[in-house]
């Protein structure tokens, strides 16, 4: 399944509207946020439909799981091409049989839970909490909105020694280490790696942190705790290097603009498990004809590290962050 997908569900009293656009969405937040209350209105429709009182719009169909614990693998490799639902209360979510499932799944997942779930590449950008918006007051609808929980994040630098921790060890940790040569880059080799990486940089250094917004999403959350007790680090989350190549306008190529806007549209689920993935194929695809743009994950290709592209490629970086970084 690819494409995004709007879900309008509502009761006399409570109305839901939002959009899924991965095949992974995690929903976070604490008890009386209406989570449950969507779970459960999805399920009521699916048992009595427009009988339950409870109105469901969606172009696909939304499967909530809610059988028993030990038969989740039958049930759910049963549903195709629709968007399922898991509550907080199944803990099969955090399994690897789980993951190896959503990467061969045509199916849109969206998860309520309160832990992140290392073994999905889950987006920053699909991680959303519930909250009661004031579009609609007593006696009319309450109204709950989706609203992303995560956010890149630029402090006030001070003159302190530049750092830029990245996760990546091949292509893109070059690109930066020869590009911003008075910043000191460290290669963390894995996104569980980021945090003890800034833990080990010194307290008075201004530290930037790029991660692979596209699979960060598990660990998000430590890498905030971290800097939240620190200061002085700036968080960038583009979907992955490639992804910065590709937007920096280094290639000429009419259809990278387009793939760009709408990438929901071209990334089906079958066949990329995370939005990094399907970043680095386009991105191979596209060099391939020319030995000398050839990109490869491991070594950057010399074209890449010229002045001009070298300043195409920082500045598709938000300012903010290129003045923490530079």
């Amino acid at each position: 399944m690819k494409g995004k997908h709007r879900i309008i569900l509502e009761t006399a009293r409570v109305k839901y509207d939002f959009t899924i656009r991965r095949n992974i969405t995690v929903i976070l937040g604490d008890s009386a946020t209406g989570k449950t209350t969507l779970i459960n209105y999805l399920n009521l429709y699916a048992q009595n439909g427009v009988g339950s009182g409870v109105k469901l719009q969606s172009d696909v169909p939304c499967f909530v799981f809610s059988g028993a614990q030990m038969y989740w693998r039958p049930v759910l490799e049963s549903v195709k091409g629709s968007i399922i639902f898991i509550d907080e209360e199944y803990t099969f979510v955090f399994s690897t049989d789980f993951a190896d499932l959503v990467r061969n799944s045509d199916n849109y997942f969206v998860l309520i839970t309160r832990e992140p779930l290392y073994n999905l590449p889950y987006s920053t950008k699909e991680v959303f909490g519930i909250r009661t918006s004031g579009k609609y007051q007593f006696p009319e609808k309450v109204y709950h909105e989706f609203y992303p929980v995560y956010s890149e994040a630029v402090p006030e630098t001070a003159a302190g020694k530049k750092v830029l921790i990245i996760e990546d060890t091949g292509s893109g940790f070059e690109f930066f280490s020869k590009t911003l040569e008075t910043t000191k880059c460290i290669a963390a080799g894995g996104n569980g790696k980021i945090v003890s990486c800034l833990e080990q940089t010194e307290p008075d250094s201004d530290v930037t942190v790029i991660a692979d917004g596209a699979a960060y999403g598990p660990y998000m959350e430590n890498l905030l705790s971290i800097c939240r007790a620190r200061g002085k680090v700036g968080i960038y989350l583009p979907e992955s290097f490639e992804w910065m190549i590709l937007k920096s306008g280094v290639l000429r190529n009419e259809g990278i603009s387009t793939v760009l806007e709408t990438p929901e549209e071209y990334i089906d689920t079958l066949s990329y498990f995370s939005w990094e993935q399907f970043f680095t194929t386009l991105l191979i695809k596209i060099t391939a004809e020319n030995r000398w743009t050839q990109y490869s994950k491991s070594h950057i290709p010399k074209v890449f590290l010229t002045e001009r592209n070298q300043k195409l490629i920082l500045a598709s970086i938000p300012e903010e962050i290129r003045r923490m970084m530079e």
